[in-house]
């Protein structure tokens, strides 16, 4: 409902029609509109898999990204976008978004870039380095901020020419 209707589209009693209940069923659990979606939020990113373990940095890179391509053109990304502008005054939302959605995300990648750092393939201490962010970020930015499209060819242009070059430029084990 929330990537169809938007957050500020988004009423209780839409929600008590689609779920088929009263609207005391719904207000019992939760009292406002902004709690019901901070508890929806906050489970988004739990049904979106484990990261993936190849073997190969490049190739986890590769599928975490394809994800979130999936992600942010499916109805994740219309709620996401619903919910950016709320989330200044609703620090609620904000607050289940960096630990739902977000936090899977990071998670992840993070996990990614241990994994290869465990096999040898970048240096320590690369998960916390803009080398890291430099898969995620481009994806993000033209995502929130351009009309061209975030698809599975602009994903692996990020790898092969922004974060693989890096990677072999400045992370590698002994850089």
């Amino acid at each position: 409902m929330l990537a169809d209707s938007g957050y500020a589209g988004l009423t209780m009693d839409a929600v008590t029609a689609e779920a088929g209940v009263g609207k005391a069923t719904i207000y019992r659990r939760w009292r406002t509109r902004s709690q019901l979606v901070a508890d929806a939020v906050s489970s988004l990113g739990a049904d979106l898999g484990v990261p993936p373990d190849t073997g190969s940095l490049a190739e986890d890179l590769r599928i975490l990204l394809h994800w979130m391509v999936a992600a942010v053109n499916g109805p994740l990304g219309a709620a996401t976008l619903s919910l950016l502008s709320a989330f200044p005054h609703e620090p609620e939302l904000r607050e289940a978004f960096q630990q739902g959605p977000m936090g899977y995300w990071s998670t992840s990648f993070r996990t990614v870039w241990a994994q290869a750092e465990e096999r040898g393939e970048v240096r320590p201490g690369v998960v916390d380095t803009a080398v890291a962010s430099s898969a995620s970020a481009p994806i993000l930015q033209r995502w929130l901020f351009s009309d061209q499209p975030v698809d599975h060819a602009y994903a692996d242009e990020v790898l092969t020419d922004v974060v693989l070059p890096l990677v072999q430029a400045g992370c590698a084990v002994g850089h």
